[in-house]
């Protein structure tokens, strides 16, 4: 009997530790557990990106992208998404015609009907002969030729979500694709493991990222400053960060990766003038010699503080705009008039003080300026020592400017502007096409 009650009790308190492990497990691992908040990269392969390339009905604009002209039509980046396309064959009444998605686009140029325009880290090419059925020529695709910010989907994800005291990103792996956005997940782990890494978004490090061209090519589009494809004879011109890369454009118009050149800084903008190419970058401005398309030729260089720098030029000046801001590294605003004279001995010879200038164009003796919510601002540079603004068109944001002389063409947030310069300073506006669906 003694030895039943005993077993008894043994098998009692065995349930005890039992139930007593069950009834203080989760306050045992509430101690030691936290929750995490992870951003984790989202990839996505070249060909899965690129079965994502279609030609929509118009959609909406609200962001200020970059703008090149062809023919009759203007097309307009949406940073990160594509391209609209507007039929200006009636500037008094522009159409906004479509829209071409192409995943991770920034930039874009366009060879006799072949548009070129990145798809984050590739180089993609349409036919765009019957431009109301772009075609993707999916075999010119060249895959890996260009940085870019794996971060920049995640600012909007970071903003949106209501993270944990504890928040950490997930390394990205480049060998599972390319990041084309952000998801977050709740992870429960040791408090002991968890090392605190409050890194914001400034901490990580992020890449930041017009002219006619001479014979080459039939025909070929034309960029606002702000660019950074060019066509320069056979060859098209890019920017990726610090390097300049050549691709030779073949008869079937095929691109193939031809040369990069490290241009020392982190480059922003593309200007040729004749035999002269200008580079605007964040550390100053940089000209290179392109007698020779298939082997640019550094002449010289002019530094200035860290800042956003566009360039253009004519014969004996280039006009160069500082912008401060958030990836602009400065907060001073202002453009500055260079003597490029001679190109070995190049000499700022005037500024003038601006409120948050972008892109801009040069007419003979006068500067059109694009300085961001303080509108578009004329200067007569007669005296380029001298600099004066003698005009200004008060339009809600001012991105950058196509001059077709008398016209010109000027992209703003959700707005494209039409301009007549004939009587500059004056200006007069002809026409507004809001690039919405409503």
């Amino acid at each position: 009997m003694k030895t039943h009650l005993s077993a008894l009790v043994n098998i009692f308190l065995l349930m005890l530790i039992f139930t007593g492990c069950e009834l203080f497990k989760d306050e045992v691992i509430d101690e030691d557990l936290v929750e995490v908040t992870y951003f984790v990269p989202v990839y996505e392969t070249t060909a899965q990106l690129a079965q994502k390339v279609s030609v929509d009905a118009p959609k909406d604009y609200a962001e200020a992208g970059k703008i090149i002209t062809y023919q009759q039509y203007i097309f307009i980046n949406k940073p990160l998404e594509g391209i609209h396309v507007v039929d200006n064959s009636d500037p008094a009444n522009p159409q906004n015609l479509h829209f071409i998605a192409i995943p991770g686009s920034l930039d874009m140029s366009i060879i006799d009907d072949h548009l070129y325009s990145d798809m984050y880290s590739a180089l993609v090419v349409f036919d765009i002969g019957t431009l109301t059925q772009p075609e993707l020529i999916e075999e010119f695709t060249l895959e890996d030729v260009f940085y870019y910010n794996p971060y920049i989907g995640l600012e909007p994800v970071v903003r949106a979500t209501e993270t944990n005291e504890f928040t950490r990103y997930e390394n990205i792996d480049n060998t599972l694709g390319i990041v084309t956005g952000w998801r977050t997940e709740i992870r429960r782990e040791p408090l002991e493991e968890v090392q605190l890494q409050y890194r914001t978004l400034e901490s990580i490090d992020v890449m930041a990222t017009t002219a006619e061209t001479d014979q080459g090519f039939g025909e070929v589009s034309t960029a606002g400053s702000m660019t950074r494809f060019l066509p320069i004879d056979r060859y098209l011109y890019t920017i990726n960060f610090n390097e300049l890369v050549l691709f030779s454009i073949g008869d079937d118009y095929r691109p193939t990766r031809f040369a990069r050149l490290d241009t020392g800084t982190q480059a922003e903008t593309l200007f040729q003038l004749n035999d002269l190419l200008f580079v605007g970058s964040t550390t100053g401005m940089l000209m290179y010699d392109v007698s020779v398309s298939s082997n640019p030729d550094y002449i010289n260089s002019i530094n200035h503080f860290r800042s956003c720098d566009p360039v253009v030029a004519d014969e004996n000046y280039a006009y160069v705009t500082l912008r401060g801001g958030t990836n602009c590294f400065t907060e001073s605003n202002e453009l500055q008039i260079i003597d490029i004279r001679d190109p070995r001995n190049l000499e700022v010879v005037a500024r003038q003080v601006l409120f948050n200038p972008h892109g801009l164009a040069i007419h003979q003796d006068h500067l059109i300026v694009c300085d961001g919510s303080a509108g578009l601002k004329v200067l007569t540079v007669a005296d380029r020592e001298n600099p004066e603004v003698v005009n200004t068109e008060a339009i809600p944001f001012a991105y950058d400017i196509i001059v077709d002389f008398p016209s010109a063409v000027v992209v703003g947030e959700g707005v494209i502007y039409q301009y007549d310069l004939s009587n500059l300073p004056a200006i007069t506006k002809t026409a507004e096409l809001v690039l919405t669906t409503d």
